[in-house]
């Protein structure tokens, strides 16, 4: 979703904070007071030029795409416990090629419950109803209009620290459910073959070294259930698998936030002729705020990802990025972004690398206005040339907060 709304106990500027995170005095949203909560109105209107619409690398295509973007928050100002929701939506139109039209739509509630000050409890639930452009990995060539499709997520969770050690248990559910969708040809494309449940749950046990510093040791297992018992092509996509990583989590305030970890990862599939894959697995954030008013982000992972190509039973996904913010005034901030995407197709030889690279600004009008730009590059190559593409993106964007 397009719609950003403003995090929690934001009001205050602080160099503790991102340059991001950040709202100078007299630029943050108000809201309106209902009773024990605060209500965050918003709407966002973009304008975007895609040279690549379909990521192709023969006959591109461009077009003027219009973004709608409304949103509601509701927020607790309770001094302890936490309770949220919000209901957020994005409607895609296009100047040219109308069959690319799309509305999605967000619903969440998020909540956390302070049991003692050591016992915290946490939950989250949420709908979504999402489109995928054409030219994704699992989208067909032929496809006439974007796939559609819905996701559950749920989220029950809680931790305990009553001294320096720590244990945090979390189970996640994730439903897909894929809609049908037209083809060029006049046909229907049967996406019935991605509709899944996957299931994880992990356990995580730290040690405060010293303030600021917690090493820890997180496990999960996951269960990936496909609705359909074979697909099209007669595979069983069924699986289960674990990860352990090893890992540190820093938190020096007014300097450095990080976290970062490694292990090893494995997923097992039921039908023989789907690889199994094993490796080792990484997941790593950090925020540092060179100055107080520049901000370096970087991140990296390595996971194995879902995919429905013919032959692979899954990719191996390793992702790098970095990023800086800078506040150029307290109401303006530049930023550029440079991302790195290895997809690794197992049991077929494929394998893409795709670079991502932008820069952008935001610019705050004043606590209820605010407007920005943003320009990006797209790069795709692969050992299979029909896969690679280039993608240039203009956007200017302009919202509303109250």
């Amino acid at each position: 979703m397009a719609v950003a709304f403003p995090a929690a106990a934001q009001e205050q500027v602080s160099p503790d904070k991102a340059v991001t995170e950040r709202t100078p005095e007299g630029y943050e949203a108000k809201g309106i007071t209902l009773g024990s909560f605060v209500l965050y109105p918003k709407v966002e209107a973009a304008e975007e030029y895609n040279d690549n619409i379909y990521k192709s690398n023969t006959n591109e295509t461009d077009d003027y795409i219009t973004k709608i973007s409304p949103g509601l928050q509701l927020r607790s100002n309770w001094n302890r416990h936490f309770l949220q929701f919000e209901a957020s939506s994005e409607f895609g139109i296009y100047a040219d090629t109308s069959d690319n039209d799309y509305t999605d739509y967000n619903l969440r509630a998020t909540g956390r419950a302070d049991a003692t000050e050591a016992l915290k409890f946490n939950g989250d639930a949420r709908l979504q109803h999402l489109h995928e452009d054409r030219g994704g990995d699992d989208v067909s060539t032929d496809a006439k209009e974007p796939v559609e499709y819905d996701k559950m997520t749920g989220v029950l969770g809680g931790t305990y620290k009553p001294n320096r050690f720590s244990v945090g248990l979390t189970g996640t559910v994730d439903d897909y459910n894929y809609d049908d969708n037209a083809t060029i040809g006049g046909g229907t494309d049967n996406n019935d073959d991605r509709d899944r449940t996957e299931t994880k749950g992990e356990v995580r046990f730290g040690y405060e070294i010293q303030t600021g510093y917690e090493a820890y040791i997180k496990s999960s297992v996951n269960e990936r259930d496909y609705d359909s018992q074979v697909d099209d092509g007669g595979v069983n996509r069924d699986s289960n698998g674990y990860k352990v990583l090893a890992g540190i989590a820093i938190d020096l305030d007014r300097l450095i936030r990080a976290d970062l970890a490694v292990g090893w990862m494995e997923q097992d599939y039921d039908d023989q002729t789907l690889d199994d894959v094993d490796g080792y697995s990484a997941d790593a954030r950090v925020r540092w705020n060179i100055t107080e008013l520049t901000t370096l982000r970087g991140s990296a992972s390595r996971t194995i990802n879902e995919t429905t190509t013919s032959g692979a039973s899954s990719t191996i996904g390793t992702a790098v990025g970095v990023g800086v913010d800078h506040e150029l005034l307290r109401n303006l901030i530049l930023n550029a972004d440079a991302k790195y995407y290895n997809s690794d197709y197992q049991g077929i030889t494929r394998e893409d690398d795709k670079y991502t690279y932008s820069v952008g600004a935001d610019y705050k009008l004043n606590r209820n206005l605010y407007t920005g730009v943003k320009l990006s590059h797209e790069t795709r190559d692969s050992n299979a040339a029909i896969n690679e593409y280039d993608q240039n993106v203009i956007m200017v964007k302009v919202g509303g907060q109250f």
